[in-house]
């Protein structure tokens, strides 16, 4: 990831974007409390708190340059993209209204969390799709309650495959990279 910021900032690459389903690993940004790290968990230069990465999950990284130079409206844009990446599914999703992230039906789908280096964008947005029931159980997911968070698969009410979510997600990537944020 580090690498392509660097060839970003050097201008020798436009940037790409990663879909990502991790093995199982706790996550912990910058606004973590430190009473809160313990021993398995790894630190990250990302926003946030602690998080957890894993199967039935995808990340997607958008590793850009950002349409303009707001960090909250680029916030507000990964959000709008989770929600569409719902909404491909029928689902009507919300930004959180504290934080950041993407509900549906008062639970939490997905989490956002970057880094921004000379306004080009690292890390991103974990949308769950058929993430196991206990996956948060061990932490105060982006400072909640663990109960909170839910998947596709659970707000739909049908199994949603990992590859059915990276489809809608092309599908929505459109107006994130092409600076349609307003």
């Amino acid at each position: 990831m580090l690498e392509l910021h660097e060839s970003i900032r050097r201008g020798e690459s436009d940037g790409k974007v990663w879909f990502v389903e991790h093995d199982d690993v706790f996550t912990a940004g910058r606004a973590t409390p430190p009473e809160e790290i313990r021993d398995g968990i790894v630190p990250i230069e990302r926003g946030g708190r602690i998080t957890w990465h894993g199967p039935g999950q995808l990340v997607v990284y958008p590793i850009v340059r950002l349409p303009r130079r707001d960090a909250g409206a680029w916030l507000r844009a990964l959000e709008r993209f989770g929600c569409a990446v719902c909404g491909a599914f029928a689902l009507t999703a919300e930004a959180s209204v504290d934080g950041t992230g993407v509900f549906v039906a008062g639970r939490k789908l997905a989490s956002i969390g970057v880094a921004l280096k000379s306004w080009i964008n690292l890390h991103g947005i974990a949308i769950n799709v058929d993430v196991a029931e206990d996956a948060f159980a061990a932490i105060r997911p982006c400072g909640l309650a663990p109960s909170i968070m839910s998947d596709l698969s659970r707000a739909t009410g049908r199994r949603i495959s990992l590859d059915e979510c990276k489809a809608a997600a092309r599908a929505a990537l459109p107006p994130l990279l092409d600076g349609g944020i307003a």
